[in-house]
């Protein structure tokens, strides 16, 4: 596992949620837009994350005996992130089904879009939900930074 701190995790969100914005404008590349945008909330939240904990350097909390923070910064679970956050309940995730009859979630989205993972059949219109729930918590983010 590679070790970022607070201002890698700044500029990975400021970064990919540029980009998305960009792409969103176009129109262009739904996969990698989202993947842009599900990686740019990620960072913005760990951005958070360690600066509400007051840690600059992450590698103390990886060293540390604090499991739950460990745990949730080794994590790709948004909504542990945003509930440490403060913020459980505000955004509303949704469950996406693969044409595997897996379940997406908020840990495994970026997996979703990374792969380029079919979803089921009628999956598309809660797909979006979900997009636009991501774009509300970059924007969140934003307003923080």
């Amino acid at each position: 596992m590679l070790i970022a701190d607070k201002r890698d995790y700044r500029k990975g969100y400021t970064k990919h949620y540029g980009l998305y914005k960009k792409l969103n404008d176009v129109n262009s590349d739904v996969i990698g837009r989202r993947l842009l945008l599900a990686y740019s909330v990620e960072c913005g939240l760990k951005y958070f994350l360690v600066d509400r904990w007051h840690e600059e350097n992450p590698k103390r909390i990886l060293e540390s005996e604090d499991n739950k923070k460990k745990e949730i910064l080794k994590s790709h679970n948004l909504e542990k992130m945003l509930k440490e956050l403060g913020q459980q309940g505000n955004f509303k995730f949704v469950q996406l089904k693969t044409v595997h009859r897996d379940s997406a979630s908020s840990e495994t989205y970026h997996q979703l879009y990374r792969y380029g993972i079919r979803l089921q059949e009628g999956e598309q219109g809660k797909e979006k939900k979900l997009e636009e729930t991501l774009n509300s918590i970059a924007c969140w983010i934003a307003e923080g930074m």
